[in-house]
């Protein structure tokens, strides 16, 4: 059971490390994902417009708007002439029943091609917000979690892994020891 200086860490030892390294580190993973998702939203508030023209989906889509208000409106034209010739002979009326199948392809609309463009968007909003200092940040601070995580699997010396935790979280400011506030006095 005893290896180097002291005993093996338990179960309930081991359990312990894990959920303070969580408890330590959770809120600064979450502050930076905040700052980073702030970092996209801006990014995409600079425009899916701009980057639409930057690879050149302005056109494609204006140039579907275009046809589907043309569709629209000759839709409203088949709508009413169909219906007066229909209200005007009686056996046109009874047998009055449209269906028209479509392919995939050829139901594709501009709200359709927006949405696509809004999430490559994203994507290319993310990717770029990897790279700023929030970003760096947060993928340091996960890889400090996982780090932490795998010396508490890994550590058979409980003194020997307070201070190897506590040297680890010191690189973003944050202590393993926690200090206890001062009481108020009365």
């Amino acid at each position: 059971m005893s290896k180097g200086k002291g005993m093996e860490l338990k179960l309930h030892q081991r359990e312990h490390f894990q959920n303070k390294i969580d408890k330590l580190l959770e809120p600064e993973i979450e502050r930076e994902e905040l700052k980073l998702k702030t970092t996209i939203n801006k990014i995409l508030d600079k425009g899916v417009d701009k980057f639409g023209k930057s690879i050149g989906a302005d056109k494609v889509i204006a140039r579907l708007k275009k046809a589907e208000e043309e569709k629209r409106t000759a839709s409203r034209q088949a709508y009413v002439f169909f219906n007066a010739k229909a209200s005007s002979i009686v056996s046109y009326n009874k047998a009055k029943d449209y269906k028209f199948d479509r392919d995939d392809k050829e139901t594709i609309s501009v709200k359709d091609c927006i949405s696509q463009l809004e999430k490559w968007a994203e994507k290319q909003a993310e990717q770029f917000a990897e790279t700023t200092p929030q970003g760096q940040r947060l993928a340091f601070l996960k890889a400090l979690s996982e780090s932490a995580k795998d010396k508490v699997k890994e550590a058979s010396v409980s003194d020997e892994l307070k201070d190897t935790l506590d040297n680890l979280f010191k690189m973003v400011g944050v202590s393993w020891e926690r200090k206890l506030p001062a009481l108020p006095r009365k």
